[in-house]
């Protein structure tokens, strides 16, 4: 931890060395905000005084020392909040129970392999991914879309609704596929009819849901469902998450150079951004100080 390798080093330090020690031990949760060239701007001194100061530390550089930083202010912060909370022991109680049944879900989650890698290669072969959610259903859409793109799929999120579903069937051509999300919490009916209407243009529809016996299931080319009853009564779709993120796997073993590619690109590009994010807001940032002065 980065307060054990300041002690040990603290000694040895120059002076300058030891302004940035003194400053990242006793105003830590400030420290966790800043980058390189703000804490030097901060503290009079340059930018590369900082790189070598964390460098002196035996990190690589200031990035890894702040990563650390932030982990440690994320994990005190946690630990003030629930001693404070009067309710935190019982809801810790409960989130364990919870994640017990997770596990046990999981570890019963079970799919056929042959539909898995049918659905991966469809999804492989289309030229884009039109993934159709409806109420609830849309969010995981997006979530599903989000991952698609960054591993170098041309994909679209598109909401059941009669406007949306036109402009996807005026531009979609038989080579695209369409991808479904069917949670049994809505009707589901604007999705089968979503399903019908591009099928009649020559599309291919993949569907998973929670039943079979839901309309969209019943259309669709390719169906695979899971259920999502859980012992607390309420419904869960972790199998469901489970799938898609077994399908995103198959997706990246199937062209590991294009994936490769397009997480690097990806990547990069949120490199460029991280200097020009807005720093946090100072109401957001005193309510944080208070929480990291509670005794």
């Amino acid at each position: 931890m980065f307060q054990k390798r300041i002690q040990e080093k603290y000694e040895a330090l120059s002076p300058r060395f030891k302004v940035l020690a003194d400053f990242i031990l006793e105003n830590t949760l400030d420290a966790s905000f800043l980058t390189a060239t703000e804490l030097a701007r901060r503290l009079a001194l340059d930018p590369a005084t900082v790189v070598r100061f964390s460098q002196e530390l035996g990190y690589s550089g200031y990035r890894e020392l702040s990563r650390e930083i932030k982990h440690y202010v994320n994990k005190q912060l946690a630990l003030r909040y629930q001693e404070g909370d009067p309710h935190a022991q019982g809801l810790a109680e409960i989130i364990a129970r919870l994640a017990d049944e997770l596990s046990d879900r999981i570890l019963n989650f079970k799919v056929d392999a042959s539909r898995i890698a049918e659905i991966a290669a469809m999804l492989h072969g289309a030229a884009h991914i039109y993934v159709l959610g409806q109420g609830d259903s849309f969010g995981l859409a997006t979530l599903w879309v989000t991952y698609l793109r960054f591993i170098g799929h041309a994909a679209t999120a598109i909401p059941a609704n009669i406007t949306h579903a036109a402009l996807m069937l005026r531009d979609a051509k038989p080579e695209d596929l369409i991808f479904a999300i069917a949670l049994g919490l809505d009707p589901d009916t604007e999705i089968g009819q979503v399903i019908s209407a591009a099928q009649a243009r020559g599309l291919k529809a993949i569907v998973v849901s929670t039943s079979p016996t839901l309309l969209p299931a019943r259309q669709a080319d390719v169906n695979l469902s899971l259920p999502a009853e859980t012992p607390s009564g309420y419904p869960s779709f972790d199998t469901l998450m489970a799938l898609l993120s077994l399908l995103w796997q198959a997706l990246i073993a199937l062209d590991e150079d294009k994936a490769r590619q397009a997480i690097h690109e990806t990547t990069t590009a949120l490199t460029a951004l991280v200097g020009q994010q807005d720093r946090i807001p100072e109401h957001e940032l005193a309510a944080l100080q208070r929480l990291w002065k509670q005794e």
